[in-house]
């Protein structure tokens, strides 16, 4: 995983500290594996990268970043920053559901893209999901943006 991945902006305390997003998901799932097994062959399906963040499973927070990912984004191990603070964009990932207010708690989710609420690029990303996954749906979350540490 490159310091890219996990790069956040400087934090602005004067900043409003929720967004509107909305996220494109085709599934939810309580098993990590077959969270990341469907989030392959749909990157595959969809010609769309898949982004995993290197997360994997843990207790306390569902998903967490590296110990060294973690440290580089100045939090305490283990870690979890979910999808829509400052990636909006077409990807597959899978996420951990308890950070989203759409969804049951302690799933994981695969999510083919994000952006703000109503935005063009999720409306797209949704009709060509559905040619794959007819069942896939967008969902709207106030998401945190504000200071992290």
């Amino acid at each position: 995983m490159t310091r890219a991945a996990i790069a956040t902006p400087k934090c602005d305390p004067n900043q409003e500290p929720f967004l509107d997003k909305e996220f494109v998901i085709l599934k939810s799932t309580p098993a990590f594996k077959e969270a990341t097994q469907s989030a392959a062959k749909a990157a595959a399906a969809l010609g769309v990268a898949l982004n995993l963040r290197g997360l994997s499973p843990e207790l306390r927070t569902g998903l967490t970043l590296s110990r060294e990912d973690c440290a580089r984004s100045e939090l305490p191990y283990p870690c979890y920053v979910p999808r829509g603070r400052w990636d909006d964009g077409v990807y597959v990932s899978v996420e951990w559901s308890s950070e989203y207010a759409f969804s049951a708690r302690g799933l994981y989710v695969v999510m083919v893209a994000s952006g703000a609420a109503g935005s063009g690029e999720t409306r797209r990303m949704l009709e060509a999901t559905r040619r794959f996954y007819p069942d896939a749906y967008a969902k709207q979350a106030r998401v945190y943006v504000g200071c992290a540490h």
